[in-house]
């Protein structure tokens, strides 16, 4: 595992839930179209009617970030579960707080009550480079 795809995994999170909402307006999106013409003597009629080309670029379009999402979360479970293999629970917990539920050092020093902020920081670095 590379610090960048630690790095990384709050953004994944971000944009995993932004296609997320995306997703969603699309599928809520109506393939019905109408339109207002002139009716000869009588004033105006509502035509409706289904939009192929539309439906089939909204299907597209909904695949495209089905598929972005899918490849978003394999690599999310892959952080998850490299997280989970490490052995050490202070260790485990101070990746778990940074990345995860994205922490800043002085808030696991707090919560994993260090005395120092350089404490988490140490350990997180230490660790890092002993596996690389």
């Amino acid at each position: 595992m590379t610090k960048e795809k630690l790095i990384q995994y709050c953004d994944i999170k971000e944009e995993i839930s932004k296609l997320e909402k995306r997703i969603d307006r699309i599928e809520k999106q109506s393939e019905m179209v109408s339109d207002v013409v002139q009716n000869g003597y009588k004033g105006r009629a509502v035509i409706y009617g289904f939009d192929c080309n539309r439906s089939f670029k909204l299907q597209r379009l909904e695949d495209i970030l089905k598929k972005r999402r899918d490849r978003l979360l394999d690599l999310q479970m892959e952080i998850e579960e490299w997280i989970d293999t490490i052995p050490r629970s202070d260790i485990r917990q101070i990746f778990e707080h940074r990345y995860i539920d994205d922490m800043s050092w002085i808030q696991i020093q707090i919560v994993m009550k260090y005395n120092h902020e350089n404490t988490a920081r140490m350990k997180h670095d230490r660790f890092l480079e002993k596996i690389s």
